[in-house]
């Protein structure tokens, strides 16, 4: 026999060791399951060695460290558990961790660095077969969070997701998105700072103890029927749960706070069918509820029933053609609206019963809990606004009230009603515990009021004394709205922002004044003075948080409303005369009119009482737009140029008059002007305003250096003493001369502009009047 060549005798040997080596496998795997450690100590110092070796059902601990994505797992059934935070870092490219095959558990990573392209399905995680667990990781700089296609029964649960920071929301990833994947479990995950958490074709998805946050859709439903949505918390969103094209859906015990975008439905249903939502609370959003062509099918119903919806923009919005649903036993409190009708024609045929509603002013004379008379939702003005929505401007304001008192007096202007609940409660439904905002959330004053509810205290209406024979109305009213403290702020304003379409017009404002306190708002035209001041009025919408006299002007719109004194530019009146005028106001306010002689005496409109408004001048009717201001006692005045279209008599008399308000009786003034005598005279802060934020705080003195570093005084001096006035003024070597009005100009620098006054004075020198403007060196 021959010998064996070297070359056979090596092929012989490295076969010998593959077969030990498949053999040792084939042992392990008879032996069960192995755990295969990764760490920088080994045994396995890379995930992708452990990979390679494992087998069905085995689990890699995977120790802290840093490990280089991609990473993908094709063998079934593994167990992925990370030890003291491991992280996946993509890198940047492409989808960090592929699951890909069933039965697989990842748990306890940090992923991060996905790439940035949405049209690839760039992901932190991306599952694609059955069966798989996401749970305990956390996933940041994402685009997608967790993404799972064509992946039935995966659970999602406990992460904590974020997308990319850098990304504009609607350039961000959705934090989990489910396609065409059935029976899902998405369970206690902290989503934020992420677009959606988005599910298309998801039969049968629990999604349950989420909380979402800061994002375009909270839950974004489409074609998942049977879905269950439940004890949820989303929060800031502009959307909170939309459905759409989906039947069979529960929300139950959810919470949906502070959805304010476009938008800003809390629940939004289109084309939905056999809905029911029990149990939700639905605080601060645009609308608490939105419904268009639900339930979609002929005969079908859609249930509310026991769901809490306050101090929202609107409670309910219906379009005209949706008919079919039941709203029971809710509680509709304190919203702007409490249901609007929008399209053409009259609303659909649901059915509203046993529902509280907070501006109910029916009476319950047997004491069973249920008012004797319908709740009917027919305010002229609601009506109007549904046709036209750009009036809502208007809220609160006396064209409005004027409105309904119209409406309420000759029924050919009442409108037709929205709905009719004939057995509407008189006590508000319980609130959940979990509804209330945490120790130290800035919405505490919502938590509040809602307690306040669940308590009772806030609830209003009429009752009636069981077994009387004589009616004795009972009034249960609102809790008053006492002026601050004096050592507790009048007015706070809170990273007040507001955009117009792309205008950026505020931009996180923030400020507070004291009782006793006047503020000028200082800014060029532009700069967001007016749109400041109507934002305190509840005139347009904003982000952050406004509260007057502790009351939040969007979640206690009423009670902030009764301590606000608003004085426009230019007041508009009726041709009535002043005292007319102001009993007029009197009753619109509501406000006690034995209060109107002593403002008549207080303002000097006494011995112009019976005088017609039309007669009066321009400073007259200024202070009767200061008395109607004053009706209601109110803790803070707001003014808009208060002294634009006034003489110079009547500018000095008017501030004088409004500096007693601030120094005798505590008022805080705030005021927005462009006038440098206004903010000396007045203010003792002035906010300066540019561009929409809030540049400077400064005193008076410091705006007046900052804006004219050089002053130009024009001094009225009797003829006889023009020339012994110059000679004074250029002996203290101040530039001076006379000019073809009969005047001496001096110019100085801002911060003396007293200083030639004093001079002329000590030398006997009499100054007439004088006027200031920027001289020569202003920039």
């Amino acid at each position: 026999m021959r010998p064996l060549s070297l070359l056979r005798l090596t092929a012989l040997a490295l076969a010998a060791v593959l077969l030990t080596l498949g053999a040792s496998r084939r042992a392990a795997a008879a032996d069960g399951p192995t755990t295969r450690i990764v760490s920088a100590g080994g045994p396995y110092v890379t995930l992708a060695a452990a990979l390679a070796e494992a087998q069905p059902g085995d689990t890699i601990e995977v120790h802290g460290g840093t490990y280089p994505g991609p990473v993908v797992v094709e063998v079934p059934g593994l167990t992925l558990a990370g030890v003291d935070w491991p992280v996946i870092d993509g890198g940047g490219d492409g989808t960090v961790v592929t699951l890909a095959a069933e039965g697989l558990t990842l748990r306890g990573f940090v992923v991060r660095g996905s790439g940035s392209e949405p049209d690839r399905d760039h992901a932190g995680v991306t599952v694609t077969a059955d069966g798989i667990t996401v749970e305990g990781n956390r996933l940041s700089e994402v685009l997608f969070g967790v993404f799972v296609a064509d992946a039935d029964g995966a659970v999602v649960r406990g992460n904590d997701i974020s997308s990319q920071p850098e990304l504009d929301l609607g350039r961000k990833g959705d934090g989990i998105r489910l396609w065409y994947s059935q029976d899902a479990r998405v369970e206690a995950n902290n989503v934020h700072g992420a677009r959606d958490v988005v599910a298309w074709y998801a039969e049968g998805l629990i999604l349950r103890g989420n909380t979402i946050s800061g994002g375009r859709y909270g839950v974004h439903l489409m074609y998942c029927d049977d879905a269950l949505i439940e004890a949820n918390r989303l929060l800031d969103n502009s959307v909170g749960v939309y459905t759409m094209y989906s039947r069979g859906v529960t929300l139950r015990a959810n919470l949906l706070r502070g959805q304010r975008g476009p938008s800003g439905y809390a629940l939004g249903f289109k084309d939905a069918d056999g809905v029911e939502a029990s149990g939700n609370v639905l605080v601060d959003n645009r609308a608490g509820v939105f419904l268009d062509g639900t339930p979609f099918t002929p005969g079908s119903t859609s249930v509310f029933a026991h769901n809490v919806l306050a101090f929202n923009d609107t409670g309910v919005i219906v379009l005209t053609a949706v008919q079919g649903n039941v709203f029971r036993a809710n509680t509709l409190w304190e919203n702007v609206e409490q249901v609007a009708v929008q399209g053409n024609g009259r609303a659909g045929a649901n059915t509203w019963t046993g529902n509280y509603w907070s501006d109910y002013a029916g009476y319950d004379a047997d004491n069973d809990g249920v008012g004797d008379t319908p709740y009917r939702a027919e305010r002229l003005f609601e009506s109007l606004i549904a046709r036209e929505p750009t009036l809502r401007a208007l809220l609160y304001s006396p064209a409005v009230q004027t409105l309904e008192l119209a409406a309420a007096a000759f029924p050919i202007v009442r409108p037709q009603p929205k709905l009719v609940d004939e057995a509407p409660a008189m006590q508000p439904g319980p609130l959940p515990e979990w509804a209330a905002p945490p120790p130290g959330d800035g919405r505490a004053l919502a938590g509040a009021a809602l307690a306040l509810l669940a308590a009772g205290g806030l609830v209003g209406g009429i009752g009636l004394a069981r077994g009387e024979r004589t009616m004795r109305i009972r009034v249960t009213t609102s809790v008053t709205a006492p002026a601050p403290a004096a050592d507790e702020p009048a007015l706070r304003v809170r990273g007040v922002s507001k955009r117009y379409g792309r205008a950026q017009v505020l931009s996180d404002v923030s400020f507070e004044a004291r009782p006793g306190e006047a503020l000028a708002l200082w800014g060029a035209n532009g700069a967001g003075k007016t749109t400041l001041l109507k934002a305190m009025l509840g005139l347009v919408e904003c982000q952050g948080h406004i509260s007057i006299a502790g009351h939040d002007t969007r979640r206690a719109g009423k009670q902030a409303r009764r301590q606000v004194g608003y004085v426009p530019q230019e007041a508009a009146f009726y041709d009535l005369s002043v005292t007319d005028t102001l009993a007029f106001y009197a009753r619109l306010k509501r406000a006690d009119a034995g209060r109107i002689a002593a403002l008549l005496d207080r303002l000097g409109l006494a011995e112009h009482a019976r005088k017609r408004v039309p007669a009066l001048s321009g400073g007259l009717k200024q202070r009767l737009a200061l008395a109607v201001a004053l009706l209601a006692d109110p803790a803070v005045l707001l003014l808009d140029e208060p002294t634009a279209n006034l003489d110079a008599e009547a500018q000095r008399d008017y501030l004088a008059l409004l500096a007693e308000l601030r120094g005798q009786e505590r008022k805080t003034i705030i005021f927005a002007s462009h006038r440098l005598e206004d903010v000396e005279a007045l203010a003792q802060r002035v906010l300066l305003l540019e561009h929409g934020q809030l540049a400077a705080v400064l005193t008076p003195a410091e705006l007046l250096a900052r804006l004219l570093p050089q002053l130009e005084l024009t001094l009225w001096v009797p003829a006889a003493q023009r020339q012994d006035a110059l000679s004074v003024l250029t002996g203290r070597g101040w530039a001076a001369h006379g000019n073809g009005r009969g005047t001496v100009v001096v110019q100085v620098p801002a911060e003396h502009k007293l200083q030639p006054l004093q001079a002329l004075q000590a030398q006997g020198i009499r100054v007439e009047d004088f006027e200031m403007t920027r001289g020569p060196r202003w920039n």
